[in-house]
């Protein structure tokens, strides 16, 4: 070996040290384990990360609300898809959810082997740099603005894109990815590869991801206008190209009945083998009969008030008809509450015998009567701790109780009429399945029908004793600031209204010379609300 070779062997060395000592670098599958709170191996390049004060409170907090949403609907949803869709090849192969967003859970819980999904919507595709990257503060604002971003998501089972967006370009991760990312690991996946893509012109990204030993699936994201123009064609053409498919819809905004969404309308329409969506999708007269084969599920109640929109009158119908097949048992779309949300699934009449999913859907679509169907109302029990205050989320106005007007005025027969002491009628909440911490609130149901008053004045009733007459319970609810005063001496009847079938009679409190005062009522506990303080359905 020459001198010359000799020298530059020596420098190859000495340049291939340091960069052979350099720590590999984290790979998607390590940041959405990292972005989901999973725990990774010691030899990760992230593990160091996740034991810091501002990582363990993003662990703690999302890893609550994901065990919140599977209790409260994600299972449930996964369970419904198995017994409804499973059976159909159309839900394993292309599914569009278009104005889904980044919306990856619910499709998943439905659809879980279709082979490509792609999800459309006006958020920034955006990017995920590597955590161990970032210094401290920048890493725990980013971890911040993911968790709010994700927290309307899995709490209510939708996002809102005016929330979303400023959530999205606080810290260091920006766009849909990193929420994907997180969706993905939650849901147990393992991202084989990440690649920009811009396929027919607008941005979007490309994602590898198979269960353990399962086979590999393709998701798609792309930021779309889905209202009638050249990017709306060019996206549709291109969806075209990958062959027919099932669609699902929801919380769409109800814009595709809208003229100027007549394109996508349209396209779906013509495409899909199998439609899964709540009343916010396409308009029910769409679905022509003898084309698709229909199945509605739980019960149609008022568009939100946001929307200004009237009650669909065909959709009604078809609810009191036999395309009634059975009530749900978790919320969709708006209705964040079971007893008030609906699913439509509409299947394509190929000319072939139509046999459906299950024959249980069959049996429940047969013995529903052709009346209104009234599934039994079963509150679900939503933690105190767990919402916080959801940003600039849709007003959803909870119906409250009618106070119904107490009986007529009693006619007197003596001019003083001794006080009676009612006693508050209090009433405690179920058990929460939750367990005893964190303490649970139920979720009215939709406005009940109030009790009947009678519009006259029964006859009255002579009563010797007052402490021992039953009095007629009065239907509004009895507070605590009845005045108590000193009875005087009973000695003059008091004429009391006979009791009736509506009015429920109970014992009344003998009259002391100073009578007790009644305590106030148990403040019920709030119902989770918006940081702008409206309630959420």
């Amino acid at each position: 070996m020459t001198s010359r070779a000799a020298i530059l062997f020596f420098l190859g060395c000495l340049l291939a040290e340091p960069l052979g000592a350099l720590p590999q670098a984290s790979t998607p599958e390590e940041q959405a384990e990292f972005l989901a709170g999973i725990e990774l191996p010691k030899n990760s390049v992230l593990h160091p990360l996740q034991g810091s004060p501002e990582y363990l409170h993003h662990q703690q907090k999302l890893l609550g609300e994901w065990g919140f949403c599977r209790q409260v609907r994600y299972d449930a949803m996964q369970a419904w898809g198995r017994a409804h869709l499973a059976g159909y090849p159309a839900s394993r192969g292309i599914l569009r959810y278009l104005f889904g967003g980044p919306d990856f859970l619910n499709a998943y819980a439905f659809f879980p082997e279709t082979r490509v999904m792609v999800l459309g919507g006006l958020e920034p595709v955006g990017a995920v740099p590597p955590p161990e990257a970032l210094d401290p503060g920048a890493l725990g604002a980013a971890l911040k603005a993911l968790g709010e971003a994700l927290h309307t998501s899995l709490f209510c089972g939708y996002f809102i894109t005016s929330e979303m967006k400023p959530q999205l370009v606080q810290g260091s991760f920006q766009g849909v990815l990193p929420v994907l990312y997180t969706e993905l690991a939650l849901t147990g996946n393992i991202i084989r590869s990440v690649q920009m893509v811009r396929p027919f012109g607008s941005p979007g990204v490309e994602i590898i991801y198979q269960q353990q030993g399962g086979q590999q699936q393709t998701l798609y994201y792309f930021q779309a206008d889905l209202s009638n123009g050249k990017e709306c064609r060019n996206f549709l053409q291109w969806l075209n190209d990958l062959g027919p498919g099932a669609s699902y819809l929801k919380a769409a905004s109800y814009l595709l009945p809208l003229e100027w969404f007549s394109e996508t309308r349209n396209f779906l329409l013509k495409t899909s083998d199998l439609i899964l969506q709540d009343d916010s999708g396409l308009p029910f007269r769409s679905f022509l009969p003898g084309t698709w084969h229909l199945q509605l599920y739980g019960i149609y109640t008022d568009p939100l008030p946001i929307f200004h929109l009237h009650r669909d009158q065909e959709l009604d119908a078809a609810y009191h008809s036999g395309n009634y097949a059975g009530p749900l048992s978790f919320g969709a779309g708006y209705h964040v509450n079971g007893n008030d949300a609906n699913l439509l699934l509409a299947i394509r009449d190929h000319g072939l015998p139509y046999l459906p999913p299950t024959p249980l859907a069959m049996t429940s679509a047969v013995v529903v009567p052709q009346a209104a169907p009234t599934p039994k109302a079963t509150p679900i029990l939503i933690r105190k701790a767990l919402p916080i205050p959801i940003r600039k989320a849709i007003p959803v106005k909870t119906p409250k109780p009618k106070r119904t007007p107490g009986p007529p005025p009693l006619e007197q027969a003596v001019p003083i009429v001794p006080p009676v002491v009612i006693p508050v009628v209090r009433h405690t909440s179920y058990p929460s399945p939750l367990g005893p911490t964190p303490p649970s609130v139920a979720i009215p149901s939709p406005a009940q029908a109030p009790l009947a008053v009678p519009s006259q004045t029964p006859a009255p009733l002579p009563v010797e004793t007052p402490s021992s007459t039953p009095l007629p319970t009065p239907l509004a609810t009895v507070t605590s600031e009845t005045p108590a005063t000193p009875a005087p001496p009973a000695t003059a009847p008091v004429p009391l209204p006979e009791p009736t079938a509506t009015a429920l009679a109970l014992p009344t409190a003998s009259p002391e010379t100073t009578p007790q005062s009644i305590p106030p009522e148990t403040p019920q506990p709030p119902i989770p609300t918006t940081s702008g303080g409206k309630p959420i359905d």
